[in-house]
């Protein structure tokens, strides 16, 4: 297997992808001067009913679009970050103790998660993000972490990734919208893009992972 540099890891184009319900936003930064900067952008409108509130009822419409988006765009990257929308996602703040192994940590946050999904555990996908110390509880003996649980269907997410994937491109990350939104908003810069930016708001958060957001 041939070994890949952080610095060749990161030289590698990525596309930050934003399937909405009426289009398919499609953004790449550039690091100029210390600055990033939108280094492809591109667009296509969705037809009506292949997104339904976020989710895919028309995966070859979408993967489709995706295509088009990409090519309007002029890049010829592959690598993409894709993002589930709120309300295809369940998320909880939980409190685990600290200092466990990563892979205990791991069995703990399931059994969690098994009491706040509608569903079986084996039909989700999960994730979890530590947020840092919890704050101490009155009789509290050890100190506790605080993680971010996040959960959504199974299928849903392989929607999304099967629709890339059919568009000839190779998903590398998921993310949440309502994260990729926030580091969008904390960076700047999608401003200056077409029409204010806005459209592009939710694919520069997710092209941000490039530089290990």
């Amino acid at each position: 297997m041939k070994n890949i540099s952080i610095r060749s890891f990161l030289g590698l184009g990525l596309l930050g992808v934003d399937m909405a319900d009426d289009a398919v936003n499609v953004v790449e930064l550039i690091r100029r001067r210390g600055k990033l900067a939108c280094r492809h952008c591109g667009s296509a409108a969705l037809a009506a009913g292949v997104m339904l509130e976020g989710n895919v009822e028309d995966l070859q419409g979408l993967a489709a679009a995706v295509r088009l988006a990409c090519r309007n765009s002029g890049s010829g990257s592959t690598r993409v970050a894709l993002a589930m929308p709120a309300t295809s996602l369940i998320t909880h703040v939980i409190r685990l103790p600290a200092g466990l192994p990563e892979e205990q940590l791991e069995i703990l946050v399931e059994l969690e998660a098994a009491q706040y999904m509608p569903f079986a555990l084996e039909d989700a996908s999960l994730d979890f993000v530590m947020l840092g110390p919890a704050p101490p509880l009155a009789g509290q003996t050890g100190r506790e972490i605080e993680v971010l649980l996040v959960a959504a269907r199974r299928a849903s997410v392989q929607r999304r990734l099967d629709a890339a994937a059919a568009a000839g491109l190779t998903p590398v990350v998921m993310d949440s919208e309502a994260l990729a939104l926030q580091a969008a908003v904390g960076q700047g810069g999608w401003q200056a893009l077409p029409d204010g930016g806005l459209a592009y708001q939710l694919a520069w958060g997710l092209a941000l992972h490039r530089y290990a957001r």
